[in-house]
């Protein structure tokens, strides 16, 4: 769980993800330009669309759930962190 080293960041492009299929509204954001900073460790990701990234904006992706659009980047990470720091 938490910010992911730049050596391992998550391409979106490089993974297999199964949710696609069962999406309730069309894909909100370009699998090509988009990477995972952080992550829970429970399938989840904080991922930001390089094509869409002003203003801090990032999408909430599950590896089994709907995504999130439009979340802010620092918000969503920084509640990640007091969770993680929770859970000790």
């Amino acid at each position: 769980m938490g910010v992911i080293r730049l050596e391992q960041i998550t391409h979106f492009s490089e993974y297999e993800w199964g949710i696609l299929e069962e999406l309730d509204e069309p894909l909100g954001l370009n699998i090509d330009t988009t990477y995972g900073f952080f992550e829970n460790g429970m399938g989840g990701y904080v991922a930001v669309d390089l094509n869409n990234c002003k203003d801090n904006l990032a999408t909430l992706w599950f590896a089994n759930d709907q995504p999130e659009y439009n979340v802010d980047f620092w918000d969503i990470i920084d509640e990640w962190i007091v969770i993680g720091l929770q859970d000790d």
